[in-house]
């Protein structure tokens, strides 16, 4: 019997759903009729049922209610028609009411719809109204219930039911929730995740279930919270349901997490850092936390002697906590960052490492820690420039003297190489320093290079001096300076020869020979003057250069004059003879070269002249008798012989020279198409290209600060040493933890109530993010920069004229005839 009855409950929940889901729908296109289908109903009992009809035409449609009903069955408040407007949706109300005297079965009733657009059209609704014997189960637990729990353990749960029917009943029991809770039955009777018992009437049996808790994650459930479970009890007879409600509230559960993060730190000498550290409350209840710090060595092992403190020194290094705030409370899912700082002592190399341990209070058994790692990392870096040197002007046997500073741009004192790499074979370097050690972020200035030019060292000879510079025990590239070193071109002539004359036809004649003494090849601007206005005139050398259209010029100007060689400058003067009293002439010249035009070499002679007075006797004086004139006669023939010979001499020599003359105009040709080519510079410019600009040098000051200052300060900013507590008693803390846990429970538990509804109301608080660290500026020192010298002169063969050597004046018993 009691085996026949589950298995018609069992029929009955299969199909009564397909059954009660099924309408009075008829297609049509003037109306559409929805309806409930399946109703239980008690003897004595009035139940609720309702029709929906859509009106589908478009006009007003009149709709009309027929019913047929069972016996023991009456319909009320379902009226007889209604008017339906265009696309109007109706829904009636009505109830169905049985006797008492109904027997305890399934009936049908028939509400047949018409319309009055379409009298043939016919909807009927049929409804299976199920007359049950009335059932009456009732839970021990009388309103709702709370449990608490612990995370991660399985919760097992059991609850009364009583049968207070008149009628025995198979009960079904299910569970219904919205959480994700593992949940099952430890009872004998279980289907998939249904169980049933018999009851007998006023028969009273347990249910027992169980539920896995889950472990509190991300502070996920969070103190006195947690799901609800319903146990529903559906009767075999009725189907009516019953249901008791539970919640299960999480016990207070304290832990704290620590973000992934870089652990590894580099610092330079005798320099300070901090790491941050970020952890997260991820318990479900507010909570303080305990930081601290531990040495360890490299395989994690603690160092014996060094106590675990907030802040220690050792080996110089010294560790402290920043923004621990261990004396605030961190909410439920919120982050805090401090920040471990290291301070590295004055050592090129070193690392420590430490272990930051992080209790929450009340759960040391969850203690996390995190292992930090920092390095000392010596920087090697190294920058030089030129600051001062005066060698683009340098004259032979002269000495200059260059300057460079070295940069150490290095976090440690280093020591540094000096260097002459590169030097010109005209000039010999002399460097006092060959190393030098430089404090970090600091300079030298080095003053004692040294450039001697040699004494042959030729005008505008140019080369490079190279000065390396680098790392002592290093395989860094050395930084070169460089700078140019120019001979200057020395200005010498001295006067070899000076021959001066008086002819026959009353000139006065001046032949001087010049030596260039100078180390360059030279050429020079001749002037002529006189202290009287009389004729004269230059006699301008072959490649001399003069104004065209002149019959007697008085300056000219010639290029090219080769080392150690001689140049004649030959000048006539007419000595005056217009003059009342005696007196003498004065004939200058003056020479410049055109390297040094504003200091002339000045030469004067002078030569003594008569008055016109006195000139008649001087003629009377110089009268010839017919003896004299007969042995001029003679010598003149005497001589002939050797004026022929003189004449073949000279066709030779004016042979040879007009050759040497074509051959010196095609070199002239050669040397102005290579001058021509390059850009003119004027002449009265020309020292210009000499000139150098010179920097002068700006010292930077850095800013400096005393060790005992800097230590100072660190000392003010991370704290004083905190001293090292005693142990608590262990039966004081017992007692203390006794008074927090029998505190004020209704305070906690309205507090436990705002967060629950704040979490209704707003959802739960999300991690904020990271803070962001500034990236490290990186140091970039200053250089100086400089102009290099310009090159005056290009190196390139000059191609000199060659000159021929002058020829002294003839003696004047040979012109004398």
């Amino acid at each position: 019997m009691r085996r026949s009855l589950v298995g018609l409950v069992l029929v009955l929940c299969i199909f009564a759903p397909m059954v009660e889901n099924s309408s009075a729908n008829t297609q049509n296109e003037i109306f559409e009729v929805n309806s409930t289908t399946r109703h239980i109903i008690h003897r004595g009992e009035t139940i609720e049922a309702s029709i929906t009809v859509r009106n589908l035409a478009d006009q007003i449609n009149e709709i009309s209610f027929q019913q047929t009903l069972p016996d023991n069955i009456t319909i009320s408040n379902l009226p007889e028609f209604y008017q339906l407007s265009e696309g109007q949706i109706r829904q009636f109300k009505f109830s169905f009411t049985c006797d008492d005297y109904a027997p305890y079965q399934t009936v049908n009733a028939v509400i047949s719809t018409t319309s009055s657009l379409d009298s043939q059209l016919n909807v009927e609704s049929e409804f299976a109204l199920v007359i049950s014997r009335q059932s009456n189960l009732q839970f021990g637990a009388t309103g709702d219930s709370q449990f608490v729990v612990d995370p991660g353990i399985r919760t097992n749960l059991a609850v009364n039911m009583t049968n207070y029917g008149m009628f025995d009943d198979n009960v079904s029991f299910s569970i219904a929730t919205n959480s994700n809770w593992q949940w099952g039955w430890t009872m004998n009777n279980t289907e998939n995740l249904t169980s049933y018992e018999y009851f007998t009437i006023n028969q009273l049996r347990y249910i027992y279930l169980w539920i896995d808790v889950p472990e509190v994650i991300n502070s996920q459930p969070l103190f006195e919270s947690g799901p609800r479970f319903s146990l529903v009890a559906t009767s075999s007879l009725d189907e009516l349901t019953t249901t008791w409600n539970f919640d299960l509230l999480m016990s207070k559960f304290r832990n704290v997490s620590i973000f992934e993060q870089d652990t590894t730190l580099s610092l330079s000498p005798d320099s300070s850092a901090r790491t941050p550290v970020t952890i997260s409350n991820v318990g479900n209840v507010e909570n303080l936390v305990s930081i601290d710090l531990q040495i360890i060595d490299n395989q994690g092992n603690p160092v014996d002697g060094v106590p675990i403190s907030d802040r220690i020194e050792y080996n110089g290094w010294i560790i402290a906590i920043f923004g621990g705030y261990e004396d605030e409370l961190i909410q439920p899912t919120e982050v805090r960052t401090f920040e471990i700082g290291f301070q590295s002592p004055n050592n090129n190399e070193g690392e420590i490492e430490v272990r930051v341990i992080v209790t929450p209070i009340g759960a040391a058994e969850r203690t996390k820690y995190v292992d930090l790692q920092t390095v000392i990392l010596w920087q090697r870096e190294l920058n030089a420039d030129l600051i001062s040197d005066d060698c683009s002007q340098l004259l032979p046997s002269n000495t200059c003297d260059a300057s460079f500073r070295i940069y150490n741009d290095g976090n440690y004192q280093d020591n540094y190489l000096i260097e002459i790499v590169e030097n010109p074979n005209f000039v010999s370097l002399s460097l006092d320093t060959a190393s030098i050690e430089i404090s970090k972020k600091s300079f030298v200035d080095i003053n004692s290079l040294t450039i001697t030019a040699n004494d042959e060292a030729s005008a505008f000879a140019n080369g490079n001096v190279t000065i390396a510079i680098s790392l002592l025990d290093s395989t860094q590239e050395p930084v070169l300076i460089k700078f140019d070193v120019v001979i200057a071109p020395e200005i010498s002539w001295s006067v070899q020869n000076l021959v001066q004359e008086t002819d026959a036809i009353g000139r006065f004649n001046i032949a001087m020979t010049l030596r260039n003494d100078g180390n360059a090849m030279d050429g020079i601007i001749v002037q002529l003057q006189c202290s009287h206005f009389t004729e004269m005139s230059f006699i301008p050398p072959n490649g001399a250069i003069y104004e065209d259209g002149i019959e007697y010029p008085r300056s000219f100007e010639i290029n090219d004059i080769n080392l150690d060689s001689n140049f004649t400058v030959r000048a006539w003067a007419d000595i005056p003879d217009d003059q009342i009293s005696n007196g003498t002439m004065y004939l200058n010249i003056s020479i410049r070269s055109i390297f040094t035009p504003d200091e002339p070499i000045q030469f004067s002679t002078s030569v003594e002249y008569f008055g016109t007075k006195w000139q008649s006797d001087e003629v009377k004086t110089n009268q010839k008798t017919l003896g004299d004139y007969v042995e001029i006669t003679t010598d003149i023939v005497k001589s002939w012989f050797w004026i022929i010979i003189s004449i073949l001499a000279s066709g030779l020599i004016i042979n040879k020279a007009m050759r040497d003359r074509n051959n010196r105009l095609e070199n002239q040709t050669m040397i102005d198409a290579i001058n021509s080519a390059n850009v003119s510079e004027k002449q009265d410019d020309w020292l210009a290209k000499f000139d150098s600009k010179k920097v002068e040098p700006v010292v930077i000051e850095s800013p400096e600060m005393a060790s005992e200052r800097f230590e100072r300060t660190f000392k003010n900013r991370a704290g004083q040493v905190k001293p090292i507590t005693a142990p608590i008693d262990e039966k004081l803390r017992d007692a203390a933890a006794l008074v927090l846990d029998t505190h004020d429970k209704t305070i906690v538990r309205n507090e436990a109530d705002d967060l629950l509804t704040a979490i209704d109301s707003e959802g739960i608080s999300q991690p904020v993010s990271e803070n962001k660290k500034l990236p490290n500026a990186q140091y970039n020192p200053n250089m100086t920069m400089r102009n290099d010298p310009r090159n005056i002169l290009n190196d390139g063969e000059q191609i000199a004229t060659e000159f021929t050597k002058s020829v002294p004046l003839p003696d004047e018993d040979d012109l004398d005839f």
